[in-house]
């Protein structure tokens, strides 16, 4: 049974970078701060509400992160849930026919981890964690100099939202929660999946299902966490949280452009 959301897999081009706005300008505190070599990353976890913030910089060019990270940027890697036994995770994932990247479990930073496959899940990388008994309670609340700070959602993008809600409902157990979110507004819930559909007119293309042009699918674990912040990406760094609003700005501007372009006669 998956109990909660225990982190956020961000990746980052340099660890202290990332430290210098999680640690330093929010006042999260590093619980556990490694070299995984098997993973090919430097990582650091920071305790936030009743989850965490793990940060990734790649050191192995030839591994996952630094693929990952050529291609996509900076930003959210992957979504790890917290389980009571992560064996018997993997055994039920593999019994559900779910494409493994891990086949047993293995030590991560979090513990015992393992991982499914995105082309399973319908592009979502999905870890599962088994942390050490001492882990169970740390303080969390006491892990920040801004009162009440916490994780108040995760958003995901998919290129099937509706699919990929019905998975996460019904193969890992999340419940769909009730938030009544129209196409491209923002409602609470542990979990956003955002589907890119047509786009409007007069609108450009955007990150996370933010604006007109997205299709929320809303799922929640039984037990929500802790709820104070707004949203993931409004505690990004600014050269994370706005980068998409600059392409899609720009974007949005050429089409415009080429609009006003194919009117004006020769």
């Amino acid at each position: 049974m998956l109990r909660r959301v225990h982190h956020v897999g961000l990746v980052v081009r340099k660890l202290e970078d990332g430290l210098a706005f999680w640690q330093d300008r929010l006042g999260l505190k590093v619980s556990k701060q490694a070299t995984v070599k098997d993973q090919g990353v430097k990582a650091a976890l920071l305790p936030i509400g009743r989850s965490e913030i793990e940060l990734l910089e790649p050191i192995d060019p030839a591994g996952g992160v630094a693929k990952f990270l050529a291609k996509r940027g900076e930003g959210l890697h992957h979504v790890c849930f917290e389980t009571a036994d992560v064996g018997a995770e993997l055994a039920a994932a593999r019994g559900q026919q779910f494409p493994l990247i891990d086949e047993a479990p293995r030590a991560g930073l979090a513990c015992m981890i393992c991982f499914l496959h995105p082309k399973g899940t319908r592009g979502v990388l999905v870890e599962f964690a088994t942390p050490p008994p001492e882990d169970a309670h740390h303080p969390h609340d006491a892990s920040t100099r801004i009162p009440g700070l916490a994780l108040d959602e995760v958003v995901a993008r998919s290129r099937d939202a509706e699919g990929a809600a019905t998975l996460f409902a019904e193969r890992l157990g999340l419940a769909r929660a009730s938030t009544g979110a129209r196409s491209g507004l923002v409602a609470s819930a542990e979990r956003h999946l955002a589907e890119p559909v047509e786009e409007p007119e007069h609108g450009g293309p955007s990150d996370c299902g933010r604006t007109p042009g997205r299709v929320r699918r809303d799922l929640s674990l039984p037990e929500r966490p802790d709820v104070s912040a707004r949203a993931l990406s409004r505690l990004l760094p600014s050269h994370l949280s706005h980068r998409a609003g600059a392409r899609a700005s720009t974007s949005s501007t050429k089409r415009r452009d080429g609009r006003r372009a194919r009117r004006t006669p020769p």
